[in-house]
């Protein structure tokens, strides 16, 4: 089979795979450059879902006030909304900001990890028909049973 082939029958799954672990590695890269700290909901910001995936909810964005690393205190936002950012003002919760970055936050949680996952289950699922696609191929060239 030529190396034209197989980059055809393997292109797909090889993207899928190669950008899941990509997104894995940034959200690591996050992780490891940001420092966690405790902030108070100040503002929660709400709207509806206007998308495919989220018509018919509510969504929120929550402001948080917490200390920064030069002892003043700061507000930001994680930039991200969900239905379960629903928090109370005046509750507490786990953050992490970056040192070099003022006003970004990150909330901790599975919903960082989850499109680099997803992304890599969907390269497992297309290798599936990829490999038995190659394995077709393979025996058709060889001249055996397709």
């Amino acid at each position: 089979m030529s190396w034209r082939l197989r980059v055809l029958v393997w292109v797909l799954p090889g993207l899928l795979a190669v950008a899941g672990l990509l997104m894995l590695a940034w959200e690591g890269y996050r992780h490891l450059a940001s420092t966690p700290t405790e902030g108070e909901v100040v503002r929660v910001y709400a709207w509806q879902g206007e998308t495919v995936f989220d018509r018919g909810t509510t969504n929120y964005g929550p402001v948080f006030r917490y200390m920064w690393s030069d002892g003043e205190m700061t507000e930001a936002t994680s930039g991200s909304s969900s239905p379960d950012f629903d928090f109370e003002i005046g509750s507490r919760h786990e953050i992490r900001y970056f040192p070099a970055r003022k006003a970004n936050v990150v909330l901790p949680g599975a919903h960082n990890w989850l499109p680099g996952l997803v992304i890599l289950a969907l390269a497992a699922v297309t290798a599936v028909p990829a490999f038995l696609l190659h394995v077709k191929v393979q025996r058709w060239l060889a001249g055996g049973a397709a």
